[in-house]
């Protein structure tokens, strides 16, 4: 039944256009409106504005016909005001108007403004035109997480909620863009999608083909060891990048395969640096889009208020497990990784990290620094200073997941061939998301890296957070997803 009123619904308004045409009446002209106002302004300046000829143009909401005179709302990104459409202003038009201007079409409205008998303000029309005609009706709702995933034009459309999330989202890039700039100084830069190699991250590639040159690249999975070059080639005020990345993994809650992070490199500075500048960036940025720095999060409430917990690797195993990570034997550490289910550990650094995140992750609502992971976790982030087993990277969760990943940058190249060659030794024995070895990179550091520090920040995640969503899918506008 309602496929069968669909197409009515379809046919009909295919016949409103061909009547438009008939005529004389294009559905989809060229030429744009003459739009003097937004509804907002005409709503904020009504008193000032009253008795004025004005001009809008938006989408036709339902229509109410009484004889000869028709409201509709029409609605433009500010918000809407009701039209008035009076036989008396329009007179022969009047009737093509009312039979074939429809919900969803987008029109233009000119005419005075004043208020009704019942004191709603409204542009009584004297000129109304067809912007575009709208071939199906649109839905009242879309409750089918399908549905609102495939088709996402219907969602926001419908959904005023999902549509301001969407607006959030650009509202968190557009800050932090403007934080980097304007505050730290830095140069927003580009970097390749497709490489030769990849690198940056332990995650498994998209391949593709390149015909002219018939050679494999691969999709960016980060954008690390470039911006790293860009240090090393003088840009010494440090540099950031927006990107899309794709990694060829698993897709749940909090994975897709096509994300978005921004990186920033910051010279001269060093992990601690980047934690002092995480917490204000952040801070700031929720306050200037909630209000607040206390946002519920599912059944939780994530208090963002600094300062942020910092907790090592080290001293989570500690609490947890009472054993000391310095002196522990491998096979005493490897029996814990049996009782708590951890697999696929190849390193004791390996089995320290993956055991810390099966006691501790989900219990990492409020915003915590994850600090000082084992050295053959982290084969780009510069040794501790002051345990050689251990490097100076964190990793910030809040609500329960990852959301940054910061290094004090390694930049001896000595050290970095040592690193690159045990991932290559991982890969050997099997981890398909272990590095590759990237000889460019190591010739890069040659020339002179400067000390810096480096930070990924999840656009995705904490789009999730700031509005108070469950589902990485629900903050992508086009999420991945098996094609029908």
């Amino acid at each position: 039944m309602r496929r069968e009123t669909e197409t009515t619904d379809y046919l009909h308004r295919l016949a409103q256009a061909e009547a438009l045409e008939q005529a004389g009446i294009n559905p989809y002209p060229a030429e744009p409106p003459h739009i003097t106002h937004l509804t907002a302004q005409l709503i904020a300046g009504y008193e000032i504005l009253r008795g004025s000829s004005v001009s809008i143009a938006g989408r036709m909401l339902p229509k109410r016909v009484h004889g000869g005179i028709s409201f509709a709302h029409i609605e433009d990104g500010s918000g809407s005001i009701q039209a008035v459409l009076s036989k008396d202003q329009l007179q022969d038009r009047y009737e093509l108007i009312r039979d074939n201007f429809e919900e969803g079409d987008f029109i233009g409205v000119r005419g005075i403004l004043e208020k009704t008998k019942t004191g709603e303000i409204s542009v009584w029309a004297d000129d109304v035109g067809m912007l575009t005609k709208a071939l199906r009706f649109p839905p009242i709702e879309v409750t089918s997480a399908e549905t609102q995933q495939r088709q996402r034009y219907l969602h926001t459309l419908v959904d005023v909620e999902a549509r301001q999330r969407f607006r959030i989202r650009s509202q968190i890039v557009q800050s932090m863009r403007e934080y980097f700039i304007n505050k730290l100084g830095c140069l927003e830069v580009e970097t390749p999608i497709l490489d030769s190699t990849y690198g940056g991250a332990e995650a498994r590639p998209f391949t593709t083909h390149h015909r002219a040159l018939d050679t494999d690249f691969y999709l960016r999975i980060a954008n690390e060891l470039y911006l790293k070059r860009y240090t090393v080639g003088g840009y010494y005020e440090g540099v950031f990048e927006f990107s899309r990345d794709f990694r060829n993994e698993g897709m749940d809650r909090t994975h897709n395969p096509e994300f978005t992070q921004v990186e920033l490199y910051k010279p001269f500075w060093d992990y601690y640096n980047m934690m002092d500048m995480a917490e204000d960036l952040m801070v700031g940025l929720v306050k200037k889009n909630t209000g607040t720095t206390k946002l519920p999060f599912g059944d939780q409430v994530v208090d963002y208020s600094r300062p942020w917990r910092r907790l090592t690797i080290y001293d989570g195993l500690r609490q947890k497990l009472g054993i000391e990570p310095t002196t522990i034997s491998d096979t005493e550490l490897t029996s814990l990784t049996h009782n708590y289910g951890v697999e696929d550990a190849q390193t004791r650094g390996d089995m320290m990290l993956k055991l810390f995140e099966a006691l501790w992750e989900k219990e990492l609502i409020q915003p915590t620094f994850v600090m000082d992971y084992p050295t053959d976790t982290s084969a780009l982030t510069k040794r501790h200073r002051n345990d050689p087993n251990l490097t100076e990277r964190f990793e910030l969760f809040a609500g329960g997941m990852e959301t940054m990943n910061c290094y004090t940058e390694l930049n001896d190249p000595r050290d970095q061939r040592k690193r690159f060659e045990a991932e290559k030794a991982k890969k050997d024995a099997g981890d398909q998301e272990a590095m590759p070895f990237d000889e460019d990179f190591i010739l890069a550091q040659e020339y002179g890296m400067p000390q810096q520090a480096g930070i990924g920040i999840s656009i995705d995640r904490w789009t999730m957070l700031i509005t108070n969503t469950n589902h990485i899918r629900q903050v992508l506008y086009f999420p991945t997803l098996r094609p029908k």
